[in-house]
Protein backbone atom coordinates (compact mmCIF):
# COMPACT_ATOMS: atom_id res chain seq x y z
CA UNK A 1 0.00 0.00 0.00
CA UNK A 2 2.97 2.47 0.55
CA UNK A 3 4.38 1.59 -2.57
CA UNK A 4 1.31 2.24 -4.60
CA UNK A 5 1.29 5.66 -2.36
CA UNK A 6 4.59 6.38 -3.56
CA UNK A 7 4.00 5.86 -7.07
CA UNK A 8 0.21 7.69 -7.20
CA UNK A 9 2.20 10.46 -5.57
CA UNK A 10 5.45 10.35 -7.88
CA UNK A 11 2.80 10.28 -11.09
CA UNK A 12 0.88 13.42 -9.77
CA UNK A 13 4.40 15.03 -8.88
CA UNK A 14 5.15 14.03 -12.45
CA UNK A 15 2.05 16.15 -14.04
CA UNK A 16 2.09 18.94 -12.18
CA UNK A 17 4.82 20.71 -14.68
CA UNK A 18 2.77 19.75 -17.62
CA UNK A 19 -0.57 21.19 -15.66
CA UNK A 20 1.62 24.67 -15.01
CA UNK A 21 2.25 24.70 -18.28
CA UNK A 22 -1.70 24.02 -19.97
CA UNK A 23 -2.04 27.41 -21.28
CA UNK A 24 1.20 29.25 -21.70
CA UNK A 25 -0.89 31.68 -24.15
CA UNK A 26 -2.49 32.57 -20.35
CA UNK A 27 0.62 32.41 -18.63
CA UNK A 28 2.29 34.61 -21.12
CA UNK A 29 -0.17 37.61 -21.22
CA UNK A 30 -1.37 37.51 -17.53
CA UNK A 31 -0.02 40.48 -16.27
CA UNK A 32 1.21 42.13 -19.26
CA UNK A 33 0.28 45.16 -21.44
CA UNK A 34 -1.03 44.75 -24.86
CA UNK A 35 -1.00 47.72 -27.05
CA UNK A 36 -3.69 48.92 -29.66
CA UNK A 37 -2.04 51.45 -31.98
CA UNK A 38 -4.65 53.42 -33.93
CA UNK A 39 -3.50 54.65 -37.13
CA UNK A 40 -5.23 57.83 -37.02
CA UNK A 41 -5.40 60.76 -34.57
CA UNK A 42 -8.31 60.97 -31.92
CA UNK A 43 -11.94 61.74 -32.34
CA UNK A 44 -12.70 60.21 -35.96
CA UNK A 45 -14.41 56.59 -36.61
CA UNK A 46 -11.08 54.77 -36.74
CA UNK A 47 -10.10 56.16 -33.25
CA UNK A 48 -13.91 55.54 -31.64
CA UNK A 49 -13.99 51.99 -32.74
CA UNK A 50 -10.70 51.25 -31.65
CA UNK A 51 -11.13 52.39 -27.86
CA UNK A 52 -14.55 50.62 -28.00
CA UNK A 53 -13.37 47.33 -29.10
CA UNK A 54 -10.44 46.96 -26.83
CA UNK A 55 -12.33 47.76 -23.50
CA UNK A 56 -13.94 44.23 -23.92
CA UNK A 57 -11.37 42.17 -26.05
CA UNK A 58 -9.01 42.08 -23.30
CA UNK A 59 -11.67 39.97 -20.99
CA UNK A 60 -11.65 37.56 -23.73
CA UNK A 61 -7.50 37.11 -24.15
CA UNK A 62 -6.14 34.31 -21.72
CA UNK A 63 -4.66 35.84 -18.92
CA UNK A 64 -6.94 39.33 -18.94
CA UNK A 65 -3.78 41.03 -20.39
CA UNK A 66 -4.18 44.77 -20.11
CA UNK A 67 -5.36 46.34 -23.51
CA UNK A 68 -3.85 50.37 -23.90
CA UNK A 69 -4.85 52.28 -26.78
CA UNK A 70 -2.25 54.53 -28.55
CA UNK A 71 -2.90 57.40 -31.54
CA UNK A 72 0.11 56.58 -34.43
CA UNK A 73 -1.25 59.18 -37.18
CA UNK A 74 0.76 59.71 -40.42
CA UNK A 75 0.51 59.18 -44.27
CA UNK A 76 -2.95 57.28 -43.68
CA UNK A 77 -1.92 55.20 -41.58
CA UNK A 78 1.28 54.11 -43.41
CA UNK A 79 3.70 55.18 -40.40
CA UNK A 80 1.69 52.56 -38.30
CA UNK A 81 2.02 50.02 -40.89
CA UNK A 82 5.40 50.13 -41.32
CA UNK A 83 5.66 50.28 -37.47
CA UNK A 84 4.18 47.45 -37.30
CA UNK A 85 6.11 45.71 -39.97
CA UNK A 86 9.27 46.46 -38.84
CA UNK A 87 9.39 48.13 -35.04
CA UNK A 88 6.85 46.67 -33.26
CA UNK A 89 7.56 43.70 -30.82
CA UNK A 90 6.75 40.18 -32.41
CA UNK A 91 5.51 38.45 -29.86
CA UNK A 92 1.57 39.33 -29.41
CA UNK A 93 1.52 42.78 -27.46
CA UNK A 94 0.97 44.90 -30.46
CA UNK A 95 -1.78 45.35 -32.80
CA UNK A 96 -3.10 48.41 -34.57
CA UNK A 97 -6.20 49.80 -36.33
CA UNK A 98 -5.08 50.73 -40.08
CA UNK A 99 -7.00 52.08 -43.21
CA UNK A 100 -8.17 49.50 -45.30
CA UNK A 101 -6.05 50.32 -48.54
CA UNK A 102 -2.81 49.89 -46.83
CA UNK A 103 -3.30 46.41 -47.35
CA UNK A 104 -3.50 46.44 -50.96
CA UNK A 105 -0.99 49.28 -51.41
CA UNK A 106 2.06 47.31 -52.37
CA UNK A 107 -0.14 45.74 -55.26
CA UNK A 108 -2.22 48.99 -56.40
CA UNK A 109 1.40 50.89 -56.23
CA UNK A 110 4.02 48.53 -57.27
CA UNK A 111 7.18 49.94 -56.69
CA UNK A 112 6.54 53.50 -55.68
CA UNK A 113 4.83 52.04 -52.51
CA UNK A 114 5.61 53.06 -49.37
CA UNK A 115 4.74 50.24 -47.51
CA UNK A 116 7.86 48.08 -45.94
CA UNK A 117 5.27 45.03 -46.27
CA UNK A 118 3.00 43.47 -48.08
CA UNK A 119 -0.93 42.52 -46.70
CA UNK A 120 0.33 38.72 -47.41
CA UNK A 121 2.80 39.68 -44.90
CA UNK A 122 1.14 40.87 -41.80
CA UNK A 123 -0.89 38.92 -39.39
CA UNK A 124 -4.52 39.52 -39.93
CA UNK A 125 -6.58 39.69 -36.52
CA UNK A 126 -9.96 40.67 -37.70
CA UNK A 127 -12.74 43.47 -39.01
CA UNK A 128 -15.21 45.11 -37.52
CA UNK A 129 -17.32 46.19 -40.24
CA UNK A 130 -18.21 46.41 -43.53
CA UNK A 131 -19.06 50.05 -44.87
CA UNK A 132 -19.74 51.27 -48.24
CA UNK A 133 -17.28 53.72 -49.32
CA UNK A 134 -19.18 57.07 -50.67
CA UNK A 135 -18.35 60.09 -52.34
CA UNK A 136 -20.72 63.11 -50.62
CA UNK A 137 -20.86 66.53 -51.47
CA UNK A 138 -21.88 69.44 -49.37
CA UNK A 139 -26.06 69.94 -50.30
CA UNK A 140 -25.00 73.83 -50.93
CA UNK A 141 -22.65 72.93 -54.28
CA UNK A 142 -25.83 71.68 -55.82
CA UNK A 143 -24.54 68.70 -57.06
CA UNK A 144 -26.92 65.97 -57.53
CA UNK A 145 -25.14 63.19 -59.33
CA UNK A 146 -21.73 61.98 -60.20
CA UNK A 147 -22.70 62.00 -63.84
CA UNK A 148 -22.67 66.14 -62.95
CA UNK A 149 -18.90 65.82 -62.30
CA UNK A 150 -18.11 64.99 -65.84
CA UNK A 151 -18.95 68.99 -66.57
CA UNK A 152 -18.38 70.56 -62.99
CA UNK A 153 -15.45 70.70 -61.01
CA UNK A 154 -15.57 69.27 -56.70
CA UNK A 155 -13.02 69.93 -54.62
CA UNK A 156 -12.47 67.17 -52.53
CA UNK A 157 -10.75 66.78 -49.36
CA UNK A 158 -8.00 63.72 -48.55
CA UNK A 159 -5.88 62.50 -46.54
CA UNK A 160 -2.54 61.54 -48.03
CA UNK A 161 -1.75 60.04 -51.49
CA UNK A 162 -1.72 55.95 -49.45
CA UNK A 163 -4.91 56.35 -48.42
CA UNK A 164 -8.43 56.05 -49.60
CA UNK A 165 -9.57 58.77 -49.32
CA UNK A 166 -7.13 59.92 -52.06
CA UNK A 167 -6.86 56.49 -54.10
CA UNK A 168 -10.47 56.03 -54.61
CA UNK A 169 -11.39 59.49 -55.95
CA UNK A 170 -8.61 59.47 -57.85
CA UNK A 171 -9.85 56.73 -59.54
CA UNK A 172 -13.20 57.80 -60.25
CA UNK A 173 -11.37 61.12 -61.52
CA UNK A 174 -9.22 58.46 -63.89
CA UNK A 175 -11.90 56.25 -65.04
CA UNK A 176 -14.72 57.75 -64.79
CA UNK A 177 -13.28 61.50 -66.03
CA UNK A 178 -14.78 63.10 -63.34
CA UNK A 179 -13.87 66.60 -62.72
CA UNK A 180 -12.73 65.98 -59.08
CA UNK A 181 -9.48 68.45 -57.58
CA UNK A 182 -8.12 66.15 -54.62
CA UNK A 183 -6.72 68.53 -51.80
CA UNK A 184 -4.34 66.50 -49.47
CA UNK A 185 -2.70 67.41 -46.06
CA UNK A 186 -6.15 66.64 -43.79
CA UNK A 187 -4.63 64.30 -40.47
CA UNK A 188 -7.79 63.05 -39.95
CA UNK A 189 -11.40 62.80 -40.20
CA UNK A 190 -11.98 66.50 -37.67
CA UNK A 191 -9.62 68.04 -39.79
CA UNK A 192 -12.00 67.61 -43.07
CA UNK A 193 -15.01 68.02 -41.16
CA UNK A 194 -13.68 71.23 -40.21
CA UNK A 195 -12.75 72.05 -43.56
CA UNK A 196 -16.34 70.97 -45.01
CA UNK A 197 -17.40 73.31 -42.50
CA UNK A 198 -15.53 75.96 -43.14
CA UNK A 199 -16.34 75.59 -47.06
CA UNK A 200 -13.04 74.76 -47.58
CA UNK A 201 -13.58 71.68 -49.02
CA UNK A 202 -17.19 71.04 -50.77
CA UNK A 203 -16.45 66.74 -50.75
CA UNK A 204 -14.88 63.91 -49.68
CA UNK A 205 -14.83 60.20 -49.97
CA UNK A 206 -15.94 58.99 -47.10
CA UNK A 207 -17.07 55.31 -45.41
CA UNK A 208 -20.88 54.99 -43.64
CA UNK A 209 -19.74 54.16 -40.24
CA UNK A 210 -17.14 57.19 -40.26
CA UNK A 211 -19.44 59.65 -41.18
CA UNK A 212 -22.26 58.47 -38.84
CA UNK A 213 -19.46 58.63 -35.78
CA UNK A 214 -18.36 61.66 -36.38
CA UNK A 215 -21.24 63.88 -37.90
CA UNK A 216 -24.41 61.83 -38.17
CA UNK A 217 -26.41 64.95 -38.26
CA UNK A 218 -25.50 65.61 -41.43
CA UNK A 219 -27.63 62.59 -42.64
CA UNK A 220 -30.41 64.04 -41.25
CA UNK A 221 -30.76 67.28 -41.74
CA UNK A 222 -29.12 67.08 -45.23
CA UNK A 223 -26.29 68.85 -45.34
CA UNK A 224 -24.35 66.56 -47.39
CA UNK A 225 -25.77 64.28 -50.50
CA UNK A 226 -24.39 61.06 -51.19
CA UNK A 227 -23.70 60.70 -54.97
CA UNK A 228 -22.45 56.94 -55.27
CA UNK A 229 -21.68 53.90 -53.18
CA UNK A 230 -17.64 53.18 -53.95
CA UNK A 231 -17.81 49.62 -53.80
CA UNK A 232 -18.06 46.19 -56.15
CA UNK A 233 -21.96 46.03 -55.05
CA UNK A 234 -24.24 47.58 -53.33
CA UNK A 235 -23.77 48.11 -49.44
CA UNK A 236 -27.09 47.69 -47.09
CA UNK A 237 -25.88 50.76 -44.95
CA UNK A 238 -25.65 53.46 -47.52
CA UNK A 239 -29.09 54.42 -48.07
CA UNK A 240 -31.53 53.01 -50.74
CA UNK A 241 -31.32 54.46 -54.14
CA UNK A 242 -27.48 55.38 -53.90
CA UNK A 243 -25.70 54.34 -57.44
CA UNK A 244 -22.57 52.49 -57.93
CA UNK A 245 -19.74 54.21 -59.42
CA UNK A 246 -18.97 51.12 -61.50
CA UNK A 247 -22.66 51.72 -63.00
CA UNK A 248 -20.91 54.94 -64.84
CA UNK A 249 -18.27 53.09 -66.18
CA UNK A 250 -18.05 52.98 -70.35
CA UNK A 251 -17.24 49.60 -70.31
CA UNK A 252 -17.19 46.07 -68.55
CA UNK A 253 -13.18 46.11 -68.62
CA UNK A 254 -13.42 49.19 -66.28
CA UNK A 255 -15.69 48.24 -64.16
CA UNK A 256 -13.60 45.39 -63.12
CA UNK A 257 -10.89 47.65 -62.52
CA UNK A 258 -12.77 50.07 -60.14
CA UNK A 259 -14.04 46.47 -58.52
CA UNK A 260 -10.19 45.71 -57.93
CA UNK A 261 -9.70 48.91 -56.14
CA UNK A 262 -12.90 49.25 -54.29
CA UNK A 263 -11.71 46.24 -52.95
CA UNK A 264 -11.05 47.99 -49.63
CA UNK A 265 -14.41 48.64 -49.16
CA UNK A 266 -14.75 45.29 -47.85
CA UNK A 267 -12.46 45.93 -44.83
CA UNK A 268 -13.09 49.43 -43.29
CA UNK A 269 -11.82 49.04 -39.81
CA UNK A 270 -9.16 46.21 -40.19
CA UNK A 271 -7.16 45.40 -37.54
CA UNK A 272 -3.47 43.54 -38.18
CA UNK A 273 -0.56 42.64 -36.09
CA UNK A 274 3.09 42.06 -36.99
CA UNK A 275 4.32 39.59 -38.80
CA UNK A 276 6.29 36.07 -37.25
CA UNK A 277 4.02 36.20 -34.11
CA UNK A 278 4.00 32.70 -32.20
CA UNK A 279 0.85 31.13 -33.80
CA UNK A 280 -1.15 29.92 -30.75
CA UNK A 281 -0.65 34.02 -29.42
CA UNK A 282 -1.95 35.28 -32.91
CA UNK A 283 -4.71 32.89 -32.83
CA UNK A 284 -5.79 34.06 -29.42
CA UNK A 285 -5.83 37.43 -30.42
CA UNK A 286 -8.00 36.73 -33.54
CA UNK A 287 -10.27 34.57 -31.21
CA UNK A 288 -10.75 37.40 -28.51
CA UNK A 289 -11.79 39.66 -31.58
CA UNK A 290 -13.91 37.11 -33.05
CA UNK A 291 -15.36 36.96 -29.26
CA UNK A 292 -15.06 40.76 -29.01
CA UNK A 293 -17.85 41.00 -32.26
CA UNK A 294 -20.30 38.40 -30.78
CA UNK A 295 -20.23 39.72 -26.95
CA UNK A 296 -23.22 41.61 -25.95
CA UNK A 297 -22.29 43.79 -24.14
CA UNK A 298 -19.96 45.45 -26.67
CA UNK A 299 -22.64 44.82 -29.15
CA UNK A 300 -24.81 47.02 -26.27
CA UNK A 301 -22.03 49.89 -26.76
CA UNK A 302 -21.78 50.27 -30.31
CA UNK A 303 -25.61 50.16 -30.73
CA UNK A 304 -25.53 53.18 -28.54
CA UNK A 305 -22.86 54.69 -30.34
CA UNK A 306 -25.08 54.14 -33.44
CA UNK A 307 -22.42 52.20 -35.22
CA UNK A 308 -22.55 48.96 -37.30
CA UNK A 309 -20.89 45.82 -36.34
CA UNK A 310 -20.47 43.76 -39.80
CA UNK A 311 -17.26 41.62 -38.51
CA UNK A 312 -14.84 39.84 -41.25
CA UNK A 313 -12.67 37.12 -38.97
CA UNK A 314 -8.63 37.06 -40.09
CA UNK A 315 -8.69 33.97 -41.71
CA UNK A 316 -11.09 35.47 -43.90
CA UNK A 317 -9.31 39.05 -44.79
CA UNK A 318 -6.32 36.29 -45.27
CA UNK A 319 -8.24 35.27 -48.33
CA UNK A 320 -9.38 38.17 -49.94
CA UNK A 321 -5.96 39.18 -49.41
CA UNK A 322 -5.06 36.43 -51.08
CA UNK A 323 -7.00 36.45 -54.40
CA UNK A 324 -6.32 39.96 -54.68
CA UNK A 325 -2.07 39.45 -54.74
CA UNK A 326 -3.20 36.45 -57.29
CA UNK A 327 -4.98 38.92 -59.58
CA UNK A 328 -3.39 39.09 -63.27
CA UNK A 329 -1.06 40.90 -64.12
CA UNK A 330 -3.02 42.67 -67.29
CA UNK A 331 -4.86 43.56 -64.52
CA UNK A 332 -2.53 45.05 -61.74
CA UNK A 333 -1.40 47.29 -64.28
CA UNK A 334 -4.58 48.57 -65.61
CA UNK A 335 -5.51 49.17 -62.06
CA UNK A 336 -1.59 50.75 -61.47
CA UNK A 337 -2.60 52.91 -64.71
CA UNK A 338 -5.90 54.20 -63.10
CA UNK A 339 -3.77 55.31 -59.48
CA UNK A 340 -1.34 57.71 -61.32
CA UNK A 341 -1.62 60.90 -60.34
CA UNK A 342 -1.02 63.18 -63.22
CA UNK A 343 1.34 66.18 -62.81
Amino acid sequence: MRRRTFITGALASASLPSLAQADPVADFYRGRTITCYIGYASGGGYDLYARSIIRYMQKHLPGNPNIVPMNMPGASSMTLGNHLARVAPRDGTAFGAVNSMLLFDPLFNGPKSKAQFTGLDMTMIGNAVVSAAVLIALKSTGVTSLEELRTKELMIAASTPSGDTYLLPLALKNVLGLKLKIITGYPGTREVALALENGEVHGRVWDMEGIKAARPQWLRDGTIRILAQLAPKADRAAPPGVPLARDFAANEDDKRVLDVICLSTALARPYIAPPGIPPERAQALKDAFWATMHDPDFLAEMERLQLAVDPVSGPDMEKLLKEAYALPEPLVQRVRKALITEG
